[in-house]
């Protein structure tokens, strides 16, 4: 087998440092999935049970992929765990009540999917805004007057 390249949700649960991530569809008899106390540990964790998965199907004589790449879909929690946005500021960019986005983000109230795609075209405003080059001063601004 070659490359594969699967799926795999980040989430987080509830509590803090509570994070999880699996593979949306099992390789052979092998289901993958990784646990941290942050999102990139969780990441980082699942690449740990791919190696074990390969060196279980070695061991019984069984095919597994040399190599797997991952597709990353993070939710609220993880995506702000993984990305160190001000969680206030950005509910009020994207046009959603903070106290509710940090409810979402600390997996205390789940969102519906019409709010799932009003943080997701939020932050595709947010990117594009950061994106469309423009610039910080280089100097205080008063010494351009």
């Amino acid at each position: 087998m070659d490359k594969l390249k699967i799926m795999a949700i980040v989430e987080r649960g509830k509590g803090k440092g509570n994070f999880s991530c699996f593979a949306t569809e099992s390789i052979g008899n092998y289901s993958l999935a990784g646990y941290g106390s942050t999102a990139r540990e969780a990441m980082e964790d699942i690449k740990v049970s791919v190696q074990e998965s390969r060196e279980m199907a070695a061991e019984v004589g069984q095919d597994f992929p040399e190599e797997i790449e991952f597709d990353f879909r993070l939710d609220v929690g993880s995506f702000f765990d993984y990305y160190p946005l001000d969680v206030t500021a950005t509910a009020k960019y994207i046009g959603i009540n903070p106290s509710v986005l940090r409810q979402y983000v600390s997996a205390i109230r789940e969102p519906q999917k019409k709010q799932i795609d009003k943080i997701n075209a939020g932050l595709e405003r947010l990117a594009h805004d950061l994106g469309t080059g423009l610039k910080m001063i280089d100097r205080p601004a008063v010494s351009y007057i």
